[in-house]
């Protein structure tokens, strides 16, 4: 249906792209340029599931409650990141078409708003969070046991919202620039290299609680290597683009 209605409205108002079969032509670089950007992303969508599937299985050691509490985290968080990843998802076109055009200011100038508008969200996400982590969490279940639970999981966990919002925005910003890869290492800290290890250490010290404290500890060294990331893509591509010129 949707392709219908994209048909019907390229008929009736025409647009300067014009489709012909003779352009519809494979090229190996473009195809493999392609799934570069592709594979990676579609990796970074499949890794927060695989990420929950190994924080389940820590959990299950200690209580079904905890399990619960993660699962209603995952549905809360969604419509804190949405947004974010809405204003994500408009900057990589912008910040494609600049690089393409060489306006790196621009680019930089793009990174640094979004940066800005997803912590302004996440910041609105953890006053939530440490104001009515009870009421949230009502909104899912009436058990005692399970609200206070998630009390204590949202408070702790709400403390990596605002650093997160620099790895978000970095692999966002470095999938609009054609880095698949990195985006992908990004992606990899955030939801296993870093956070499993460290919830299954401190799970191991702490108990349950530790897993909630691997959040906030995996965004803020996500955060790091974010920026180390992004910005030693960001020189590779201006010293391409120099050699190009």
């Amino acid at each position: 249906m949707t392709l219908a209605i994209y048909l019907v409205v390229y008929f009736v108002r025409p647009i300067r792209v014009h489709i012909r079969r003779q352009y519809i032509l494979l090229s190996k670089k473009m195809v493999i340029k392609l799934y570069s950007i592709g594979i990676p992303a579609t990796l970074n969508i499949a890794l927060p599931s695989l990420l929950i599937s190994a924080l389940n299985a820590i959990l299950a050691a200690y209580s079904e409650v905890y399990i619960l509490v993660l699962g209603i985290y995952y549905k809360l968080q969604t419509f804190i990141y949405l947004p974010a990843n809405g204003i994500v998802q408009g900057m990589r076109p912008l910040i494609g078409y600049n690089y393409g055009a060489g306006e790196n200011k621009r680019v930089s100038q793009i990174y640094k708003i979004v940066l800005c508008m997803s912590g302004i969200i996440m910041v609105l996400g953890t006053v939530i969070c440490l104001l009515i982590p009870g009421q949230l969490m009502g909104l899912f279940t009436h058990t005692e046991a399970t609200i206070q639970t998630g009390k204590t999981a949202l408070r702790i966990i709400g403390a990596g919202f605002v650093v997160s919002a620099v790895s978000v925005t970095s692999s966002g910003a470095l999938e609009g620039l054609g880095k698949g890869i990195p985006s992908l290492l990004i992606s990899l800290c955030r939801y296993v290299v870093v956070i499993i290890p460290t919830a299954f250490l401190l799970s191991s010290i702490f108990g349950a609680v530790g897993v909630w404290n691997a959040f906030w500890i995996t965004e803020a060294i996500t955060a790091i290597i974010s920026i180390c990331v992004y910005y030693k893509a960001i020189s590779q591509s201006q010293r391409s683009q120099s050699t190009v010129k």
